[in-house]
């Protein structure tokens, strides 16, 4: 049984897709969602996602937002969203280094929170990246 995926970030719609499961890491951990799962709204981690869709698995990272689920769709809205194959892995690899550089220095002229978003989703980039 599938269900409906609708993916919203700053720009609109993201995608849209029928989907027979969808892994995400919310803030209280990762659930996977299959159709007919509870209904439920959370927020979001910096983290990677996956969808399975006609048994192929697509590879997303995700930064921050919530989501909405209920038994026949999923609605994800988020700050920003990639695909692995749209990360650069070196460019993530490379602001991964400042952030942990800044966080090391605690110069008191950079916002640690900022900095540590920063690095989340750094990471949250190269673990999806592996799945070119």
């Amino acid at each position: 049984m599938d269900f409906s995926l609708e993916i919203i970030n700053p720009r609109g719609i993201y995608l849209t897709k029928i989907v027979s499961s969808l892994t995400i890491k919310l803030t209280s951990g990762y659930r996977t969602i299959l159709a007919g799962h509870m209904d439920l709204i959370g927020a979001l981690d910096y983290a990677p996602m996956h969808i399975i869709s006609e048994g192929k698995t697509e590879y997303f990272a995700i930064h921050g937002g919530a989501i909405n689920i209920t038994k026949t769709k999923v609605t994800i809205i988020c700050n920003a969203i990639e695909s692995a194959s749209e990360i650069d892995l070196s460019r993530a690899e490379a602001s991964k280094g400042r952030a942990q550089k800044r966080l090391q220095e605690k110069d008191p002229n950079f916002d640690e929170k900022r900095i540590r978003l920063s690095l989340a989703r750094a990471l949250a980039r190269i673990k999806t990246a592996q799945y070119k």
